[in-house]
């Protein structure tokens, strides 16, 4: 008995641990922006055993500068700008964030106009 208790558990706590860091979208929205400065702000929390963020931004078209910032209070974590022209699509590297809660700021500024899909993933340390 105590051998089938003890399967049971080595069986059940790695597939546990996989299934609570399985990576997991964490925000998901779309913008227009038209001409001038614009911005959206979205809160996020990391989840619980969950340690890395990747952004994702997929320009379907537009002639913009964008910046997408992660921020903790007042305090930037993470941020990236660039001038956008035409469809394209930008992928962060995984950053290294604690459980907790954050917000994540995508704005635009120029003469032109933009639309795209922003998506926020996160993944624990087994994955």
């Amino acid at each position: 008995m105590f051998l089938g208790i003890a399967a049971a558990i080595i069986v059940v706590l790695p597939v546990a641990y996989s299934a609570l860091t399985y990576s997991r979208v964490l925000v998901d929205f779309s913008v227009s922006f038209t001409i001038g400065a614009d911005a959206r702000n979205v809160e996020f929390e990391v989840p619980f055993l969950h340690e890395y963020v990747k952004v994702e931004v997929y320009v379907r078209n537009g002639n913009s500068l964008w910046t997408a910032k992660i921020l903790s209070g007042e305090d930037v974590l993470w941020s990236h700008t660039t001038t956008q022209r035409g469809q394209t699509t930008y992928s962060s590297e995984w950053l290294r964030l604690p459980s907790g809660r954050y917000n994540f700021t995508f704005a635009t500024a120029g003469i032109g106009s933009l639309e795209a899909e922003i998506k926020l993933t996160s993944k624990g340390g087994f994955w």
